[in-house]
């Protein structure tokens, strides 16, 4: 899943325009980076589907949230260790029950149910879930496009999630899709009550102790079965294991720091649009899926609902 590069989702006071061009390096440097932050995350399905056979699925999440805890505090620690107000501390436990522990819980579990390509296309969806999130709260002004933008969204997620062709022993599929879809809903959540506190702290900040507040809530979930399958890992699993915590969990974020500071996030959101198709090859190379008709006519439904739903947005933060 992609750190938070979606449209403005409150109003906001006008700031000073950045000239990027003063602090960037070759603009070559950046898009190299942003693409490989969406091979990092698009892979994460296909190497979790891996680790899965040997791992519980709870199991994993606790280790990936208890990584990402401990490499994001000690980054705090270096870097000063700001301080947080307690009121702060407060939300920021919510956004990590929203944006690690069930994002992280309900995709896992999903992904065990359904296919990698199923999984990294109806994550796309968290753009749109996220201006649907920001219109229920009032953070954001209903528009044609916008409204168009969702439905178009949904439809293309209904079409992947096969609910239009439920038959009984599609369930499993079915629940897994489900799943995975209220991951991409839960992280929508975190990135839209989430701004707040960004706007107080350093990113690295609230994000250590996002981490934190998440591996509190998955640590019981699921550290008795890593405890219990650790010692049958095989040493190719590990590695495996290795890499969901350096790249996928930890490098995303920081590459995406360091491109949101030398680059406009519009640039940055737009490469959101790769994971799916880089996902669905690397789900085809290494896991032999196949993108069914469903995929191949839910996906263009999906990304033509996210173009509409940041169109409006553009247009307003133009205005």
């Amino acid at each position: 899943m992609a750190p938070p590069t979606t449209p403005n989702s409150q109003p906001s006071a006008p700031t000073p325009t950045h000239d990027f061009r003063a602090t960037e390096p070759p603009a070559a440097k950046v898009h190299v980076a942003l693409v490989v932050v969406q091979i990092w995350f698009a892979s994460l399905g296909v190497a979790s589907k891996v680790v899965l056979r040997e791992l519980p699925p709870r199991g994993l999440i606790a280790l990936r949230a208890s990584f990402g805890a401990l490499f994001f505090l000690a980054l705090w620690l270096l870097r000063g260790r700001e301080r947080v107000a307690l009121a702060d501390l407060g939300r920021i436990a919510l956004y990590g029950l929203f944006g690690i522990a069930a994002n992280q819980l309900l995709f896992i579990e999903g992904l065990q149910r359904t296919s990698a390509t199923n999984a990294v296309v109806l994550q796309a969806s968290i753009p749109v879930f996220t201006v649907a999130v920001a219109l229920l709260l009032g953070l954001e002004r209903a528009t044609a496009w916008k409204l168009g933008g969702l439905v178009l969204a949904l439809a293309g997620a209904l079409v992947v999630t096969g609910v239009w062709r439920f038959r009984a022993e599609d369930a499993r599929a079915l629940v897994g899709n489900l799943l995975v879809l209220g991951n991409a809903m839960c992280f929508a959540i975190y990135l839209v009550v989430s701004r707040g506190v960004l706007a107080r702290v350093r990113p690295t900040t609230a994000i250590a102790f996002t981490f934190l507040f998440g591996a509190l809530f998955l640590l019981p979930l699921g550290a008795r079965g890593f405890v219990a399958a650790a010692p049958a890992i095989d040493r190719h699993t590990w590695l495996i294991v290795a890499y969901i915590l350096a790249f996928p969990t930890v490098g995303t974020y920081l590459i995406t720091a360091w491109s949101l500071s030398r680059a406009p996030s519009s640039l940055v959101a737009i490469y959101i649009y790769l994971q799916p198709v880089i996902g669905a090859l690397l789900a085809a190379c290494f896991l032999g899926e196949r993108p069914t008709i469903a995929v191949l006519v839910g996906a263009p439904l999906i990304f033509a609902g996210i173009w509409l739903a940041g169109r409006s947005a553009r247009a307003e933060r133009r205005a």
